[in-house]
């Protein structure tokens, strides 16, 4: 009988344990980060006006960011803040061309890419905004980038995974 309450005891604590990271993860995933990043790649080289994996075009011209940082909660509310996305190349020489910019979540589903967009939001001419607003994200979001991106759609920057 020894042996037995043993086992049984080990079962019962490994159930416990296991039921107790289930209750976390559950507790994290409503309403918290799934995706945040500290920075954003501009759409530079062979990028400019191709289009991407995720089925986004690239803007018309390289161009440069300062800093950006923000993140996607599983609810869908997206907050992105960005700072001193211009282009550098003439005939822009140094700002942001584009009046407003948007945030679009891609993700991979089951069913292929989904990509859904934020409203649009006023950007500076020195290429600032801050971007928040609730998208109606897919039940499944495998590897999700966020871009920035124009009214139309083209990209200029793009999320870099976190380590």
């Amino acid at each position: 009988m020894t042996v037995w309450r043993k086992s049984l005891l080990g079962i019962v604590g490994a159930l416990s344990l296991a039921a107790a990271g289930t209750l976390t993860v559950g507790a994290n995933a409503g309403g918290n980060q799934f995706v945040e990043f500290d920075s954003m790649t501009s759409v530079t080289g062979s990028a400019v006006g191709a289009v991407n994996d995720r089925g986004i075009k690239g803007g018309g011209l390289p161009w440069v960011i300062t800093s950006a940082h923000g993140w996607v909660h599983a609810d869908g509310h997206v907050d992105v803040n960005v700072k001193g996305l211009i282009i550098v190349v003439p005939p822009v020489n140094g700002k942001n061309p584009v009046p407003f910019f948007k945030a679009t979540v891609s993700c991979i589903t089951p069913n292929g890419v989904k990509n859904v967009s934020t409203g649009n939001f006023e950007a500076s001419s020195t290429g600032d905004a801050e971007i928040n607003d609730t998208v109606a994200l897919p039940s499944q979001c495998a590897d999700p980038i966020v871009f920035v991106a124009a009214p139309s759609g083209q990209w200029f920057a793009e999320s870099n995974p976190d380590d």
